[in-house]
């Protein structure tokens, strides 16, 4: 096995593992849209960086299919972004909640820092670092903003009916 190979394997187990060791059981609906929708989201720009040369992925799983790194934006940023929604600061200062986006974008760059220093799955120059920290910035807003929306919903219909998700 190549290092890639042993990486995308512990990537594989280490993020599921992770979501399954904390995710509380009531929280599930809500952050499988929040999973959902960020994968979507990381799709859409990260074939749009591709497109333009400022993502490149190196070893690719499915070669014929995508130019982009499947189990890096499949699982690995996803499962950030459930955690990030996990732990929000929601009744925090601005300020706090300013360092918290801040903290989720620099702990996916530092992944990718490491994956694309120690493997050949992502290839990174300055400028696709640059993009990478306001394009995951702007994942995480509008991934905050769809769940607060999303959410809403159950809010009114709990307050209406009584009415609760399990």
């Amino acid at each position: 096995m190549t290092i890639d190979q042993i990486t995308l394997l512990l990537l594989w187990i280490l993020f599921p593992l992770l979501l399954l060791i904390f995710v509380p059981k009531d929280r599930i609906r809500e952050l499988v849209a929040v999973f959902l929708y960020f994968h979507a989201l990381t799709w859409a720009f990260s074939i749009v960086l591709t497109h333009y040369g400022l993502l490149q992925a190196g070893t690719l799983e499915f070669p014929h299919a995508t130019k982009i790194n499947f189990s890096l934006e499949y699982i690995v940023y996803p499962s950030i972004a459930v955690f990030f929604q996990l732990w929000f600061p929601e009744h925090r200062c601005r300020r706090l909640k300013a360092l918290y986006y801040l903290f989720f974008v620099l702990l996916i760059l530092t992944i990718i820092i490491l994956v694309s220093i120690f493997t050949n799955l992502i290839f990174l120059t300055v400028s696709g670092v640059i993009s990478s920290f306001f394009n995951f910035l702007i994942e995480f807003v509008l991934c905050r903003k769809f769940i607060q929306w999303f959410l809403r919903g159950d809010l009114i219909l709990e307050s209406r009916s009584g009415y609760e998700y399990e």
